[in-house]
């Protein structure tokens, strides 16, 4: 490895990443592809440029940098056109060879790996390809760039001379440089541009006084420190800009106001023009979970990393990929600096993350933040709360979450902190509460949880004349009965609100009830629409269950039991059982992954589908995946799949031939005195994918005495409170010990344990359970 001492020309960055570069060169050596990664303005193209020069020269490389900041095109043909043209270029000046340029007509990824390669033959050594960077480019085209790269690197495996890559990229495309799906994956290291270290920070910001002539007080040199920790940029911004503050005074001293005025001056001037701060708040913005970790790091000076609400991969690290926190240990987070913390805050208002949160769907927080800052006098937050509400009716699984949601509203929005709503179910003559359990329950204790129609009840009478209706004056909570009305038909029912007696003047009122109605008119629409959606959903529910088997078969010789829980009113799960010839028996089980209508469309076609070609294909279970699997890429067009575990059971010997279509592995146990489990494992990928997807056929045997378990991973993937999952270690266990017991007891068992550790908590997903269990041999 090369000292730095003997190359020239050091830059700062150079010398303050030093790491950096030894990867880098160590990469060019073992000729690996590399990724430099690093915030924006954090100095890469100085280091590729130090590298393509001194270093280069040094180590005797053929170093061609190409500037995709000269690339002005956008689509995939101009842009490989020009890439070709510059790296020709570049290579020409520097090898002195004049490389042959293909067509501009037909530019493609293609045809510039080609051209590399080409390249490479004519040249005759090794060379090392600098493209930086990759955020100049759209993201489908660096994309494209990264998978003909990868092309050439594969190309290239066996000849004498190599072709290294190093491209550099902002932080915010690390995934798609070097995560799991980049084409870069497995051939490319990647090297941080780190954070300088507090130390490093110091010597860097003493060296730019020192350029300036300039010297500073200690609390100056410390308010620095704090204030631009970590990033090279701001040191040099934020002292230099102090130094010119002090020249042309009697003692060019920096001192803490000097800082102080030159840190606020770039808050209120230039910090929304500062690459790296609007990159990350892109990115924090575009991401709820990253959002509330910055909040609890604004919040806190360090944050414990198991307390956030993110799950943090041991790859690539999100949190740390905005560019803006640092970990000061393994288990703890804080913000870079004092100017990062001063700029998110007064950047992240409660009224801007409400905005935010209530663009992601995060409606109960949202609502939570644009209320504190409607508290605060913004009163913008109510024009954001009343949408947000309503979006969050509309998006509601069902009337009580509505409720909530509606109640929210009506407290953030107009300060009723109590309401009621009393909806009319279809073709009902009463009005039914409609709440969360415990509102339910409490007003149970004080009057019926139905209001006929014809009562002489204030929501009643509001109801049928549908019209607002008010209770007298005078009494503590003034009553009123809105009706919510939807033109042209009946109401869909009545709210109920405790309100505390006006005291704004006549305008301000009258302006407060017609905002009042007009929401309530809108929130009319979206409760009926999740009244709708959830009758659909029902029937939807009733046709699925219908569709399963009703009978279980009779086999002598073996015991069947299967249970079907849907976490919701329809389900993608399904099992089921089909007579073949010769005495066997088709065994199905299958999970539609997501929820919802079409994924219960899905789950009917699927098991139309297999029902029909079992007849057509008794006894190959991968023909009938594959027929099964085109027609349901020919008919839904929906971007949905389906794991399948499809088995063709021989009862009398006990021979399973079967395909799993990327469902969890069934298990066979044993009831020998040392029990063996043989899981089923994956012979295929799931159904709804690839047209020329194929399956092969496995062959195993259920002993006598034994067992087949079946199941969806709605049984180990249920979680308790803590967050923690069932498992199917705590799944097998459960039915190891019963064996021997009929099957009955053995799913019972199951079920119960399964209950007991969820703890009556949720069901989240769609739990499907089916046992076969072999009779022992007699005698």
């Amino acid at each position: 490895m090369i000292e730095f001492e003997a190359a020239l020309d050091v830059p700062t960055t150079a010398r303050y990443h030093r790491e950096a570069v030894e990867q880098i060169i160590q990469c060019v050596e073992e000729r690996v592809y590399c990724a430099l990664l690093g915030p924006r303005l954090c100095g890469k193209t100085l280091l590729l440029r130090f590298i393509e020069g001194n270093l280069s020269r040094l180590l005797g490389w053929t170093c061609a940098y190409i500037d995709l900041q000269e690339i002005r095109t956008t689509t995939q043909q101009a842009f490989f056109a020009d890439l070709i043209h510059q790296t020709a270029q570049t290579l020409t000046r520097v090898t002195g060879y004049s490389l042959p340029l293909p067509d501009e007509q037909i530019a493609s990824s293609s045809v510039y790996r080609a051209f590399l390669s080409d390249c490479l033959e004519m040249i005759g050594r090794d060379l090392v390809l600098l493209i930086d960077p990759l955020e100049a480019l759209p993201t489908d085209l660096v994309q494209a760039l990264l998978t003909s790269l990868r092309a050439a690197y594969m190309d290239q495996q066996t000849y004498e001379n190599q072709i290294t890559v190093i491209v550099s990229g902002a932080l915010s495309l690390a995934t798609l440089a070097v995560g799991e799906s980049s084409p870069f994956r497995g051939i490319a290291r990647r090297v941080f541009v780190g954070d300088l270290s507090e130390e490093d920070s110091q010597k860097l910001i003493l060296e730019f006084l020192l350029e300036n002539n300039v010297s500073a007080t200690h609390q100056a040199l410390h308010r620095l420190l704090l204030a631009t920790r970590g990033d090279v940029y701001l040191i040099r911004k934020i002292s230099q800009r102090g130094a010119e503050l002090v020249h042309g005074r009697a003692t060019e001293r920096l001192r803490s106001p000097d800082v102080s005025a030159t840190i606020n001056r770039f808050l209120r001037q230039e910090v929304y023009q500062y690459a790296p701060l609007v990159e990350a708040v892109r990115l924090i913005e575009d991401d709820p979970d990253l959002l509330e970790c910055i909040i609890q790091l604004l919040a806190h000076e360090h944050v414990s990393r198991a307390t956030l609400p993110l799950p943090l991969s041991p790859d690539l690290d999100p949190l740390y990929l905005t560019g803006v926190v640092e970990k000061i240990d393994s288990d703890h987070y804080r913000l870079q600096n004092m100017i990062y913390r001063q700029f998110l805050a007064q950047h992240f208002t409660p009224g801007r993350v409400g905005h935010v949160l209530a663009m992601t769907g995060r409606w109960d927080s949202a609502i939570d933040y644009l209320e504190a800052s409607l508290l605060q006098g913004n009163r913008q937050s109510r024009a954001d709360i009343l949408p947000a509400t309503i979006n969050s009716i509309y998006a509601s699984q069902d009337l009580p979450q509505a409720v909530h949601f509606l109640q929210r509203g009506l407290s953030a929005a107009f300060g009723i902190r109590d309401s009621h709503l009393w909806f009319n179910p279809p073709q009902e003559k009463h009005l039914q509460l409609v709440g969360p359990a415990d509102l339910v329950s409490e007003v149970h204790l004080q009057s019926d949880l139905q209001i006929l129609l014809n009562a002489d009840r204030l929501e009643a009478r509001a109801y049928r004349q549908q019209v607002p209706l008010r209770s007298q004056e005078g009494e503590k909570h003034l009553v009123r009965a809105i009706p919510l009305m939807i033109p042209g038909s009946k109401p869909v029912g009545v709210m109920t609100l405790y309100d505390e007696p006006a005291e704004n003047s006549f305008n301000e009122q009258r302006e407060r009830d017609l905002q009042l109605n007009g929401f309530l008119n809108q929130a009319a629409r979206a409760l009926q629409t999740v009244s709708l959606r959830r009758q659909e959903l029902v029937l939807a529910g009733r046709v699925q269950a219908s569709l399963l088997p009703h009978n279980l078969p009779e086999i002598p010789g073996w015991q069947i039991t299967a249970t079907w829980r849907p976490a919701r009113e329809t389900s993608g799960d399904f099992y089921d059982f089909i007579a073949l010839p010769d005495g066997r028996l088709g065994i199905v089980i299958a999970d539609v992954v997501d929820k919802g209508m079409g994924p219960a469309l899905l789950m009917a076609l699927s098991r139309t589908l297999i029902r029909t070609y079992a007849a057509n294909y008794p006894q190959n279970p991968e023909t009938l995946l594959q027929v099964t699997n085109q027609r349901i890429i020919a008919d839904m067009n929906a971007e949905l799949f389906v794991t399948i575990f499809y088995g063709i059971l021989d009862p009398l010997s006990g021979r399973l031939v079967y395909c799993n279509a990327g469902h969890p592995p069934p298990y066979i146990l044993s009831a020998a005195k040392n029990t063996t489990i043989t899981a089923l494992h994956k012979t295929g990928m799931v159904l709804g994918i690839m047209t020329e997807s194929t399956w092969h056929a496995a062959d195993v045997q259920v002993p006598p005495g034994g067992l087949l378990l079946l199941y969806t991973d709605g049984v180990f993937e249920a979680q308790n409170y803590s967050g923690e999952f069932f498992g199917e270690e705590q799944m097998l266990k459960t039915v190891q010990t019963e064996l021997g017991h009929p099957v009955q007891t053995i799913q019972e068992a199951l079920m119960s344990r399964l209950h007991t550790f969820v703890g009556g908590g949720p069901q989240m997903d769609d739990t499907t359970l089916v046992i076969l269990s072999r009779d022992p041999l007699v005698g």
